[in-house]
């Protein structure tokens, strides 16, 4: 099966095909299931009565199952080809999501976590990958829209929550809501011919593995570990802010939160549009522009609907932030595109790991508010790693 556009340098219309729509559609899922843990952590926590720090064990289990995966995924993927691996990572998430929803005991609910990040990963690992050689000078305008559908996941995930609590039907019904569409997709990802991932040039003689990767990956590597880091954050913390510091009632604050999710959706399916007037260090840089003020128009927000216009802003600054840094770090990576998403899975999974943690930590401490207020730190952090590694890539 050939690749509709390969060439590096002369883009051509972006072709929707079959192995187009079976990647748009798995990032899609491993992005429901990601974000609905910030939906659903005001009522594990009334539930189970657990401190912010202890609940935020959850969103920590997945960011472990990423380190996990991001230190193996690519030897999975590699010995089992990207079929497996995709479908592998469906049933991961699968099988994560109803341990949550059955958990009589915080335990099981947070070993469901680990499993759909350990496992469910995997997705992660071959999408953006397989869209960047099947796309070949499109990268990244398909990997822009695939986080742009997936955003849609997101939103889907925030308003299933609110709507399924307000009706009656419990927040766990979200989660069996994409288990169903979960199970939908692995049938149709049965009858889709994933090409193979092209094998690299051998190492050169004394050569070591983690060599494979320059210098400058790694910049984009803290790069999009700090960019995760908020927008995780916000995903995570957001429906809780609005609910213990705002005074939002819970299901109002869950739907309020998809806010942000239509905000980056909006920004991710416009990344045609936006790539073509700037270049995507420009758009990351200006993206940071938005970020920091719509950051504390939200946090500072007198009332509901200044908090959801905050939201959507902030949304829409950190659209292109992961899926643009990701593109550099691949193309950065050469022969070795694999490893390199799969290395951009262990940065995602520290971030989720550390921050959002990190936040719970001092909300205990401090409050939810001053907790939040240090986000934008990170986003000065990471302008300054991608700074450093445009440098080094054009020197």
């Amino acid at each position: 099966m050939t690749a509709p556009s390969r060439s590096a340098s002369a883009p051509t219309p972006l072709s929707r095909d079959r192995v187009t729509w079976a990647a748009y559609l798995a990032l899609a899922q491993f992005t429901f299931f990601l974000n609905i843990q910030g939906n659903i952590i005001p009522f594990l926590k009334d539930e189970f009565d657990l401190s912010y720090r202890l609940v935020t064990l959850h969103p920590a289990a997945v960011a472990a199952g990423l380190i996990v995966c991001g230190l193996t995924g690519e030897r999975l993927t590699r010995r089992h080809g990207r079929r497996w691996s995709m479908a592998a990572g469906l049933v991961g998430l699968i099988v994560g999501a109803l341990l949550i929803v059955v958990a009589p005991h915080p335990a099981v609910s947070i070993f469901g976590c680990f499993l759909m990040g350990a496992v469910g990963c995997l997705v992660l690992i071959v999408v953006p990958n397989l869209l960047a050689e099947w796309h070949g000078a499109n990268r990244s305008v398909a990997i822009g829209e695939a986080n742009g559908i997936s955003y849609v996941a997101s939103l889907m995930a925030a308003m299933a929550v609110g709507l399924f609590v307000a009706v009656g039907l419990g927040w766990r019904s979200a989660l069996l809501l994409g288990v169903i569409l979960a199970g939908l997709l692995l049938l149709f990802l049965r009858g889709t011919p994933l090409p193979a991932a092209p094998k690299p040039a051998p190492v050169a003689q004394g050569g070591q593995r983690g060599g494979r990767l320059p210098a400058a990956y790694w910049l984009y590597w803290l790069t999009i570990m700090a960019f995760v880091g908020v927008e995780q954050s916000v995903l995570v913390w957001a429906t809780e802010f609005l609910a213990r510091v705002k005074g939002v009632p819970v299901a109002s604050a869950a739907i309020a939160t998809g806010a942000f999710s239509v905000g980056m959706l909006v920004g991710r399916l416009s990344s045609a549009v936006v790539l073509q007037w700037v270049t995507a260090a420009r758009a990351l840089y200006l993206s940071a522009l938005l970020t920091v003020p719509a950051f504390f128009l939200f946090w500072s927000a007198p009332g509901l609907m200044i908090a959801v216009i905050g939201l959507f802003a902030l949304g829409l600054g950190c659209a292109l932030q992961y899926p643009l840094t990701l593109t550099k770090a691949i193309v950065t990576a050469g022969p070795f595109g694999e490893l390199a998403t799969a290395r951009g899975s262990l940065a995602s999974g520290l971030a989720i790991l550390i921050v959002p943690w990190a936040i719970g930590a001092l909300a205990d401490q401090t409050g939810l508010a001053a907790a939040m207020a240090a986000l934008p730190i990170l986003i000065v952090v990471a302008v300054g790693c991608l700074f450093v590694g445009e440098r080094l890539v054009r020197a």
